[in-house]
C-alpha cells in the first residue's frame, strides 16, 4: 500500500497538454505526488505521477475515471484538482472540452468532499476571459462561463495567465507573455497559498506594450472580423486575429483600459465583482511565492 502523502495530492486534468506537462514536471521536481488524467497515455518518467487515461469529453468514461481516481487516492486526505484541459482543435471542440471538464471537476469535487477529502480547485485560463463583450473570443466567453460556475465553490483559485509560449518562442515576444515553465511554477505557488475564493493574475516583470495602427488598421480588422463570422468561424485562431485587430485600431487612452492582454485593474475587478470572489491577488510569472498583500491588485 502506498504511504500517505505529506501535503495534497495534485490531480491534473489535461496532464499531457502543454501546460499540464510542465505542471507535472514542476510538481515532480518539488517532490509532490500527482495524478494525471488525459485522453492520451501519460509519460512514465516521473515516478511520483500516476495516470488515468480517459477522454473527459465522453461522459460515459466518467464513472471509470472516478473509480480509478478514488483507488489512487486511498489513504489521502487533501486533494488539489487542477483544471488545465483544453482542446484547441476547433471552436466546437474547445467549447465541448471546457464544458465537459467543468462538469467533471464539479462532480469529482462534490464526491470527494462528501467522502471526507479536503479539496481545492485550481482553474487556469488566459486573460482573454477579461475581454469586453465586443472583443471577446469563443474561448474567452467559454472560460468566463466556466469561472462563474467554479466561483460558487468555497475553495477555488481562478488564475488568469498571460499568453503562454515555449521558452524559445518567448525571447522575441511581447511583454504580456509567459513561458509554460513559469506558468507552472506560478500555479504551484498559488496552490500552496491558504485556500479561499480567490482570483489570481499572473503578471510579467515588464508592463504590457500596446502596438497601435489606428484607422489604418480598419480594413484589416473588418476583413478578420468577416472571416471569423463566416468561413473561419470554427477556427479559434481566426477569432483571436479579429480581436487583436480590433484592439489595434482603438485610441491609446481607450485601449489601455480594455486590452485584456495587460489585465487592467478595471477589467480584473469588474470580473471579480461578477464572480463574487472575496480576494484579488497577483503573482509574478515564475515566482515561488505570491506577492505580499501590499502589492496585490488595488480595488477600483
Amino acid at each position: 500500500m502506498r504511504a500517505m502523502t505529506t501535503g495534497p495530492v495534485y490531480v491534473v486534468l489535461g496532464g499531457t497538454g502543454r501546460l499540464g506537462r510542465y505542471l507535472l514536471a514542476e510538481l515532480h521536481a518539488q517532490g509532490r505526488r500527482a495524478i494525471g488524467i488525459s485522453r492520451q497515455p501519460g509519460a512514465t518518467v516521473a515516478t511520483r505521477v500516476d495516470w488515468i487515461q480517459a477522454d473527459l469529453a465522453a461522459t460515459e468514461q466518467w464513472p471509470r475515471a472516478q473509480k480509478q481516481l478514488f483507488h489512487l487516492l486511498a489513504g489521502e486526505k487533501e486533494v488539489v484538482l487542477a483544471d488545465l484541459l483544453l482542446d484547441r482543435t476547433s471552436v466546437t471542440s474547445m467549447r465541448r472540452s471546457i464544458g465537459a471538464v467543468t462538469a467533471f471537476t464539479l462532480r469529482a469535487q462534490h464526491t470527494l468532499v462528501t467522502n471526507g477529502f479536503t479539496v481545492q480547485v485550481l482553474a487556469a485560463s488566459t486573460t482573454a476571459t477579461l475581454a469586453p463583450r465586443m472583443l471577446q473570443t469563443p474561448y474567452g466567453r467559454a472560460k468566463r462561463a466556466q469561472a462563474l460556475r467554479y466561483a460558487r465553490l468555497s475553495r477555488i483559485d481562478l488564475v488568469l495567465l498571460p499568453q503562454l509560449l515555449d521558452a524559445a518562442e518567448s525571447s522575441g515576444a511581447g511583454s504580456a507573455t509567459c513561458t509554460y515553465g513559469a506558468a507552472a511554477a506560478s500555479l504551484t505557488a498559488i496552490s500552496q497559498e491558504p485556500a479561499d475564493r480567490s482570483l489570481w493574475v499572473v503578471r510579467g516583470s515588464v508592463p504590457h506594450s500596446y502596438a497601435q495602427r489606428g484607422l489604418a488598421g480598419l480594413p484589416t480588422f473588418l476583413g478578420a472580423l468577416a472571416l471569423s463570422r463566416t468561413v473561419s468561424r470554427n477556427n479559434p485562431a481566426a477569432h483571436r486575429r479579429a480581436s487583436r485587430a480590433g484592439l489595434a485600431i482603438l485610441p491609446p487612452h481607450i485601449r489601455v483600459q480594455v486590452d485584456h492582454h495587460g489585465a487592467p485593474e478595471r477589467l480584473v475587478h469588474g470580473f471579480a465583482r461578477q464572480l463574487g470572489v472575496s480576494r484579488v491577488r497577483s503573482i509574478s510569472a515564475g515566482a515561488p511565492h505570491a506577492l505580499p498583500e501590499e502589492h496585490d491588485e488595488k480595488r477600483t
